[in-house]
């Protein structure tokens, strides 16, 4: 790993140079069902057990896929996704990419309003869903003339939508047409002949903060991702995987699916969709998986079952394991100790939609700092401007924003580096994230203080606390608001002398007395937090509280708990919801 100091500006980068990169996602697939033929590629339950796909029929559905997009849409043309993760839908978004158009993931999840505008925003030729009678509901102005069904509606009848003009075709009658030999032939020429700087994908970022802005992608901003993980990681064929993380988000539709298609492996899917963590361990104890990407509200419920359970902890920690990723925000030392005490690496990696998405990885080591997400991949240099902004370039940063050039010019500095909006700092092992930038905030007397920095001391102390959400611009000190990790309140003891709480009351009365731990470690005395509440519920993405990733989207956060907040603002906790409990901080002061 190089680093030197451009002017003001130090610059960290791999010193091992990226290498060739597979032009197109075609050529990708194609070359791989060709080398690993009869080899799984992917795993659903269908109608209860797992039913695996090759290599061979994976490369055989793209291709007659492609060839039908090819027949009916323009090259370039916007394809839109609503839908969950199937191997349906894995074929017709890799062969949209393949065949020179260019697939737009939609959150099915989103409320009608919002997806609807985005749909008619992102003027989609085509829409694919396993969700009808969603899609059927949303006003017919924003959707296409045309949809292709994975599945079938069962309450909506599409006549309206028919009547309007529209057209149906479902995926099953795509795939079972014959073609000859001699056009499926230059289908594939076609396909290989893809330019590797054309745009493949527009996956709208999480939006915390504004309408969600449509990241352009490019084949070759999504490979070059591959070919630097193949210097780091070395994969071999043949790996097993058990996903989860969404396709319309970018860690788990760009890192973890594009990993297994780039190496020959097997992606297995969790039908729990990890909703349901009982259901994905059981999943995992079948599949067996090589390695496993989450995010840390997974593994933390993971942690509390592993404690439990001898027989969930001899399933998950099986011999076959090699390691297990994370991203997305830091992991608690409190469910990563779980993994270094059993040998299995936890390595975390960062990085932005905007960045395909990985900038940074951690190596395969059991001990881990909090904070640090590592030094750059290969192909990918990343610096520090004068106010602490990271700042990246290289193979994997996108093309710009979708139909907003104002954001797209404000993304990079003059000479092209891309703005993140994270702020770190850089050391012996690489990067540090601090906080995003516009989180800071500055208290009463002048300081600024970087939330992230303080939440994440309070996740590393505490494996009960789900979320923690550090505030207070204009206050004397920092606040926190505290949702607690519901899951982990019916596993067992974390050890190390902590006291077990049964529910948001003792943890509430427990974490008072950590609070004085916690508040003793930054070395600036303005980032102690004087006071706190734990609130008793749930956050959800339904409620608008959390991104399709899982963050906080903080503007929500703040309107929904403002009595929370007006409560620690003024002192006074006398009309607090029955569910919210103060932390007495008394003695931390």
């Amino acid at each position: 790993m190089n680093a030197h100091d451009a002017g003001a500006m130090p610059i960290l980068r791999n010193a091992q140079a990226l290498g060739a990169v597979v032009p197109n996602v075609g050529s990708l697939v194609l070359d791989n069902a060709a080398r690993h033929a009869g080899a799984p590629a992917f795993a659903e339950r269908v109608n209860g057990p797992y039913v695996h796909r090759s290599w061979q029929q994976f490369g055989a559905d793209l291709l007659r896929f492609a060839a039908w997009l090819q027949a009916e849409c323009a090259s370039g043309s916007r394809v839109a996704f609503v839908a969950g993760n199937s191997y349906l839908r894995h074929v017709a978004e890799l062969g949209t990419m393949a065949a020179g158009c260019v697939s737009v993931p939609v959150f099915a999840g989103y409320p009608a309003a919002l997806m609807g505008e985005l749909l008619q925003f992102s003027d989609v030729e085509l829409l694919v869903t396993d969700q009808p009678d969603k899609v059927l509901a949303l006003d017919p102005a924003s959707l296409p003339r045309r949809l292709l069904l994975l599945a079938e509606p069962r309450q909506r009848d599409p006549a309206a939508y028919l009547a309007s003009g529209g057209r149906i075709e479902r995926i099953a009658e795509v795939l079972a047409r014959d073609i000859d030999p001699t056009a499926l032939a230059k289908v594939e020429r076609d396909l290989r002949a893809v330019a590797e700087d054309s745009v493949c994908l527009i996956m709208y970022t999480s939006g915390t903060s504004g309408f969600p802005k449509g990241v352009q992608l490019t084949h070759r901003n999504l490979l070059s991702q591959q070919q630097a993980l193949a210097q780091c990681w070395q994969p071999q064929p043949g790996l097993r995987m058990l996903c989860y993380l969404p396709w319309h988000h970018s860690f788990g539709g760009l890192f973890e699916r594009f990993f297994a298609v780039a190496f020959g492996g097997c992606l297995a899917l969790d039908d729990g969709c990890g909703k349901d963590v009982d259901r994905l361990l059981a999943n995992f104890a079948e599949i067996r998986p090589h390695l496993f990407f989450s995010v840390p509200k997974i593994y933390q419920e993971i942690a509390a079952r592993v404690q439990a359970s001898a027989e969930v902890e001899r399933a998950f920690f099986h011999p076959e394991l090699k390691f297990v990723f994370t991203a997305a925000a830091p992991l608690p030392l409190s469910a990563s100790e779980v993994f270094r005490a059993h040998g299995v690496p936890v390595v975390e990696g960062w990085g932005l939609t905007e960045t395909s998405p990985c900038c940074t990885l951690t190596p395969f080591r059991l001990d881990r700092t909090p904070g640090v997400v590592g030094l750059p991949i290969p192909g990918v240099e990343v610096a520090l401007a004068a106010d602490g902004e990271i700042l990246v370039r290289g193979a994997n940063v996108m093309r710009g924003y979708f139909r907003n050039p104002e954001a797209t010019r404000a993304a990079f500095t003059d000479d092209g580096w891309f703005r993140t909006g994270d702020i770190g700092e850089f050391g012996p092992e690489g990067v540090r994230i601090c906080s995003r930038k516009e989180r800071m905030f500055k208290l009463s007397n002048g300081e600024k203080v970087f939330p992230a920095q303080i939440e994440a001391r309070i996740h590393a102390r505490c494996q009960f606390v789900k979320y923690a959400y550090v505030f207070g611009s204009g206050q004397r000190t920092p606040h926190l608001l505290v949702f607690p990790n519901q899951q982990a309140f019916e596993g067992c003891g974390s050890g190390d002398g902590c006291v077990h709480p049964n529910d948001p009351a003792q943890l509430a009365h427990c974490l008072s007395n950590c609070m004085a731990e916690i508040n003793a470690r930054p070395a600036a005395g303005f980032e102690t937090i004087r006071r706190a509440l734990v609130v008793g519920r749930e956050l959800s993405i339904e409620d608008n509280e959390l991104t399709p990733s899982f963050k906080l989207i903080p503007k929500r956060i703040e309107e929904r708990y403002a009595d929370c907040i007006e409560a620690m603002e003024q002192g006074r906790y006398d009309q607090l919801p029955p569910d919210v409990f103060v932390l007495n901080l008394e003695a931390s002061k």
